[in-house]
């Protein structure tokens, strides 16, 4: 398939599902604003959400420990899961103390991320490098305000961000719905000429 006709199958597709995009973006466009108001039951829930994937990964983990037992990295599987399994059973039994050690991973992450943008945006002066340079400053920024905050930051900031993230994606699908809207059926404008 050439590049062209899976761009037209895409379009095509685009097309016929136009109205679920403008659909999905709105019920995100929704939770994201209500979700601006409760930000402390978003981030109860996502951290609870987290716990819960850390007990599947890790009963996975197990899974192929055993599957695979012979293999040298059986104890590594097998440590792996048991731990994964454990952290999120401790994340689902204390929220609060969960969300505040993912808090503080956010305002690690800020920190180093936004040390790393700023030193390469000011080291390669790329075009564009001012654009870095901002992002870098804003992620460090981000990062002191959270870290200052913290442990009380952690009952809103993990809200407040999936909250915003769902209005960014909510907004993506708004947009990517109006476009696919407009894009011509294949053959009808062949049909409006003749």
């Amino acid at each position: 398939m050439t590049t062209v006709d899976l761009r037209s199958a895409i379009a095509v597709e685009l097309k016929k599902n136009w109205g679920w995009l403008l659909l999905w973006g709105v019920v995100l466009e929704v939770a994201g604003v209500v979700g601006l108001g409760y930000t402390f039951a978003v981030s109860a829930v996502t951290t609870l959400f987290i716990g819960a994937l850390m007990i599947v990964y890790g009963a996975i983990e197990l899974l192929q420990a055993f599957r695979h037992q012979r293999w040298s990295g059986f104890f590594l599987f097998l440590v792996g899961g048991i731990l994964s399994i454990v952290a999120g059973f401790v994340i689902l039994s204390r929220p609060i103390a969960g969300m505040e050690v993912l808090t503080l991973f956010m305002a690690s992450y800020f920190l180093v991320l936004g040390a790393f943008r700023t030193v390469g945006s000011l080291s390669t002066r790329h075009p564009g490098w001012g654009w870095g340079l901002v992002n870098g400053v804003a992620s460090l920024v981000l990062g002191v305000l959270i870290w200052n905050r913290w442990p009380f930051s952690a009952l809103w900031v993990i809200g407040l961000f999936v909250s915003i993230d769902m209005i960014f994606a909510g907004w993506n699908y708004l947009m990517l719905a109006l476009v696919a809207k407009r894009i011509p059926v294949p053959g009808q404008a062949a049909q409006g000429a003749a």
